[in-house]
């Protein structure tokens, strides 16, 4: 693991040189959800007049794609709508390919699943209701109530997430016939400025996985399935080509690791100076070279190019 800011001029354009297509994340390499990165703009515009192609590369499920794009834009991004990918697709495309006789899915999910589903002809199974009388026996009649109708159960992301449906998907998943879908796993996101942590979805996915002793089929970062999508949509050709960017060890490194990419980290999210000082990850995660955050690319860009 090398800071990329202590490289030799010799160094630095043997660097530039060994990749043309990079994947990067966006929350946390490009903006902390409520705000860009100092820097992020310039380093993609620096990267892009090199002719490096992109893709953004997210777990985040919470907005659709045009959503993402148009905050990216509005933030000063070089970025198009083409190059951004999230599990959403992927994970309709999956679905769509299970040929199911009723199409009716249960979703611990945010309104953007749910509208992409409806669109592609799925039914989605109710909810439970947000309150209710607090009585064990009414919660386990909410809870365990199972016509056998639900088909699939797609967990992610969800900000009103209660006890109810997370059971509710815990009593459908004890048919074996269902089919179990996560999408993003991540246990930790960044937000705003310091960098303040909200749990992810993958603690809950975790949940769901012990409870029913079930293994959830991983659509999103760190799992190599988002990258068959990836590789087939934008004609990748040649991994060891390919630079991934990112800010979390196990999901970005990790995914970068399983697809044969390069991996640089960035400090600017998840990961930090300490992660690498005190190693604690898989051997595949361990990223060529790391810098603070995207401005120091930018900046090592001018140094070895100018502008």
């Amino acid at each position: 693991m090398q800071d990329l800011t202590k490289l030799t001029d010799q160094e630095l354009g043997d660097f530039f040189n060994s990749f043309d297509t990079i994947l990067a994340d966006i929350d946390g390499v490009l903006r902390n959800v409520l705000q860009p990165i100092p820097g992020s703009v310039e380093a993609i515009k620096s990267l892009k007049k090199m002719g490096k192609q992109f893709t953004f590369v997210t777990n985040n499920t919470t907005k659709s794609v045009d959503t993402l794009y148009q905050e990216l834009k509005a933030a000063g991004f070089d970025v198009e709508k083409s190059e951004i990918v999230t599990p959403l697709a992927p994970m309709v495309s999956h679905l769509q390919k299970q040929n199911l006789p009723r199409k009716t899915v249960f979703v611990i999910g945010m309104p953007v699943i749910k509208q992409a589903l409806k669109d592609a002809g799925f039914t989605l199974a109710p909810n439970g209701p947000d309150r209710f009388k607090d009585a064990i026996e009414v919660f386990s009649s909410l809870a365990i109530e199972d016509d056998g109708s639900v088909e699939a159960v797609i967990c992610d992301v969800d900000m009103n997430l209660n006890y109810l449906n997370l059971q509710k998907a815990a009593t459908f998943l004890e048919r074996p016939e269902v089919i179990f879908i996560a999408g993003a796993t991540d246990v930790k996101f960044p937000v705003g400025k310091g960098n303040r942590i909200l749990i992810g979805p993958g603690i809950f996915i975790q949940i769901l996985e012990r409870m029913t002793k079930r293994t959830a089929i991983k659509i999103a970062k760190p799992s190599p399935f988002l990258n068959e999508f990836i590789v087939e949509k934008y004609g990748i050709k040649d991994r060891s080509r390919v630079l991934f960017i990112g800010d979390s060890i196990p999901e970005d490194m990790g995914f970068a690791g399983n697809c044969g990419y390069k991996k640089l980290l960035v400090l600017s999210g998840l990961a930090k100076k300490s992660s690498l000082e005190n190693w604690e990850f898989e051997e595949k995660c361990k990223p060529e070279f790391y810098v603070d955050s995207l401005k120091e690319v930018h900046e090592l860009a001018l140094r070895l190019f100018g502008k």
